[in-house]
């Protein structure tokens, strides 16, 4: 049996009975703790009927003896192992055993926080064993893709009876990055402060409500000018020099940005380099839809546009220098420019 990714589980513990034993791995451990908490609220566990096992600190005898004790006043106990990619090798028969003659009054968990690919030569008995097997469920909690992040939000605040813009769920990726627990907690707060009786979520209860969990920094300033969204530009923007950063410094990263947008078009129509070779070579990394994204930047801006933001640039660095105009216009002048 193949695993299963984290949105087929939740249709799989919305509609079946409770598996006898769930492998929960992956890198991405808020997931595993989410589908863990989905189990145990499946299962309607309480402190009496769960056991939870460090693997590195028990032998596989201490977990036997969980899984085969039998639960009290309930159906069902939850016996969870975590750190499972540490257990002993001496323990493996005993957890194979486990898992291969199940207990009808027991349900195993083993928590496995590394990815799987990567863990399937040093741990390939134990992935293999609970792949193989009937009675086993195995999770792939990895670290999501960024069309994948934007679905989970948007279900995250489905599931609280909310309705949120696409827009808005790119902001939210901006400014608290891939992390899933800042982002889950953003959600949560937008919600609270929204209350029961509003559905959407607008632009300015999300600007009121945000927190910021990821320090806005020069990246997201950078991005929404590659982006050309000029009016997220210049809302990060005001929010950065309002936390002090200095207007120089910002102009020294808008001009790194530039550059680099030039020497990638510069490949392009002047050398013949493909899309992608132009982004590899600039060292925009691959994963997580970043090279993508910045290709799809790269095409909203012509190479002549971008030789005479260098002029700006410039003009810029002069105003701001020689204090012929302030700060603030002068950076706001240049990004109105970059972004026209």
């Amino acid at each position: 049996m193949k695993s299963i990714t984290t949105a087929e589980f939740q249709k799989h513990i919305l509609s079946k009975k409770i598996a006898p034993v769930y492998f929960l791995g992956g890198e991405e451990t808020f997931l595993i703790d989410d589908c863990l908490k989905k189990i145990e609220r499946k299962v309607n566990t309480d402190d009496l009927n769960r056991e939870v096992f460090q693997a590195i600190d028990c032998s596989g005898e201490d977990i036997a003896n969980a899984v085969e004790t039998l639960p009290f006043l309930t159906d069902k106990r939850v016996v969870i192992v975590k750190m499972a990619n540490k257990l002993k090798n001496a323990d493996y028969e005993i957890i194979t055993n486990l898992i291969e003659k199940t207990v009808d009054t027991a349900c195993l968990i083993l928590l496995f926080p590394e990815k799987l690919k990567n863990s399937m030569s040093k741990r390939k008995d134990l992935i293999n064993v609970c792949l193989d097997s009937k009675n086993c469920i195995v999770v792939d909690c990895k670290k999501m893709y960024e069309k994948d992040l934007k679905i989970f939000i948007q279900d995250e605040f489905k599931n609280r009876n909310k309705t949120v813009t696409l827009d808005i769920v790119q902001q939210m990726i901006d400014e608290s990055g891939m992390n899933l627990l800042n982002l889950s907690n953003e959600i949560e707060k937008i919600c609270v402060y929204l209350g029961k009786n509003k559905q959407h979520v607008t632009i300015d209860d999300f600007v009121k409500i945000s927190g910021f969990t990821k320090e806005i920094n020069v990246f997201m300033l950078t991005n929404a000018i590659e982006e050309k969204n000029l009016q997220y530009a210049i809302f990060i923007l005001e929010k950065m020099l309002q936390s002090g950063e200095k207007s120089i410094e910002i102009l020294s990263s808008i001009a790194t940005a530039i550059r680099r947008l030039v020497s990638a078009k510069s490949l392009i129509e002047e050398k013949n380099y493909t899309s992608d070779q132009a982004t590899e070579y600039i060292k925009i990394p691959p994963y997580f839809d970043f090279r993508s994204k910045y290709i799809r930047n790269l095409s909203r801006y012509t190479l002549k546009h971008l030789k005479l933001c260098l002029n700006e640039l410039l003009k810029a660095d002069i105003s701001i220098k020689t204090g012929k105009t302030d700060d603030v216009s002068a950076l706001e002048n240049f990004i109105f420019f970059i972004c026209k």
